[in-house]
């Protein structure tokens, strides 16, 4: 094993890591199948699980290089795409903690947990909304917060001591030889600076109309994780879990609900001013994890006005596509008709809209393209 000494309680390890590496491998493959980086790998799977449970058992395991690029939908924003053999780390990370941690977290912590999600953040607040206004009856304010580049402005250091205090945590003193391997695999990932040796696609120049603050490449040492990773979502979490906390617990603000750095509270009217207090209060506490509030993303509005919230906008008594979902429909629509974009693009569209009331939306579409419209209902 390349110089590696297993003990027999090590070399019964040994294969149980190499188990995890199959079951995160199988994991991170999915979806990713017909990419070069992953069909590299899979031709010579069970030598690459071998010797990635070699250089972790050896602690020589370190992530790779990654490529960096720009994507322009449905926003511009800054990609970091990891190495396939790295993604088969991150879906171990995932795997052996996400569900001490989703236990621990918040019922109305949306993102990057089972049976959750956007469509399950939307229902939610629709709830949030119901309950706090008692069946629409109490007038009642919603507002709605997001933290200022968020991964870009999480301190690793920090966010490593929480993720090790949760760890310390779901073994209880219990060390033993997949703690530590985890604890590992938690300092290599997260103090990893993505930006050293990444390679470019495409050109330089494709970052000239990023803000700065949206770039690890302007981030201060230390500062800012990958956003696309499984890991950083997790991580996410994990490091805004005190944050939920403090909300529901020490503010008393119950019709709370976030998903990822977009959080929001509902409150009757007769509480409004305590609410707006409470904006420079978890303005001050966020500064704490040294993170800041968006100045020009605070949402203050009766929820009768309706709620802008995940790509929907959500009133009392439906939900509609926002402006994105619908721009995005109209342009799959046309291409269709044009004959540049497929079939299925355009029902996979639809199947988003089926979450919403968008009937007199999809209906207005199709006519302008001649077509006939069957609603669903």
């Amino acid at each position: 094993m390349s110089g590696l000494i297993l003990t027999e309680d090590r070399s019964r390890f040994f294969d149980y890591l190499e188990q995890m590496l199959w079951r995160a491998y199988y994991c991170a493959r999915k979806g990713k199948r017909t990419t070069e980086d992953e069909h590299k790998f899979e031709i010579n799977a069970a030598e690459n699980i071998h010797q990635l449970a070699i250089d972790i058992m050896t602690r020589n395991y370190r992530p790779t290089v990654g490529i960096a690029f720009i994507t322009k939908e449905p926003v511009i924003r800054e990609i970091f795409a990891a190495p396939f053999r790295d993604r088969v780390v991150h879906h171990v990370l995932f795997n052996a903690c996400s569900g001490w941690w989703d236990r621990r977290l918040i019922y109305d912590s949306y993102s990057c947990r089972v049976n959750k999600g956007t469509h399950f953040g939307i229902r939610r607040l629709h709830h949030h909304m119901q309950a706090c206004s008692e069946n629409f009856t109490v007038p009642c304010t919603i507002v709605k917060l997001d933290i200022q580049g968020f991964f870009m402005s999480l301190d690793r250091e920090k966010l490593l001591k929480r993720i090790l205090w949760g760890l310390d945590q779901q073994f209880k003193g219990n060390y033993n030889e997949l703690y530590h391997v985890l604890k590992f695999l938690w300092t290599s990932v997260i103090m990893d600076d993505p930006v050293q040796g990444v390679r470019l696609r495409g050109k330089r120049s494709d970052w000239d109309q990023l803000p700065t603050n949206k770039s690890l490449f302007n981030q201060p040492e230390g500062v800012g994780i990958v956003i696309g990773n499984l890991t950083s979502q997790l991580a996410s979490n994990i490091f805004l879990d005190p944050l939920d906390r403090y909300v529901i617990s020490d503010l008393g603000l119950k019709h709370y609900g976030r998903y990822v750095d977009d959080f929001y509270f509902i409150v009757p009217d007769s509480e409004k001013e305590y609410a707006l207090a409470c904006i420079d209060t978890i303005s001050e506490f966020l500064s704490k994890l040294g993170l800041t509030l968006h100045p020009k993303k605070h949402y203050i509005q009766p929820i009768s006005h309706g709620v802008p919230f995940l790509g929907a906008v959500v009133y009392p008594h439906c939900t509609v596509p926002g402006k994105r979902i619908k721009k995005e429909f109209i342009r799959a629509a046309y291409e269709f008709a044009s004959g540049y974009e497929s079939i299925e693009s355009l029902i996979s569209y639809m199947g988003m809209l089926s979450n919403f009331q968008s009937a007199k939306f999809e209906k207005e579409v199709f006519e302008s393209l001649g077509w006939d419209y069957y609603s669903k209902l």
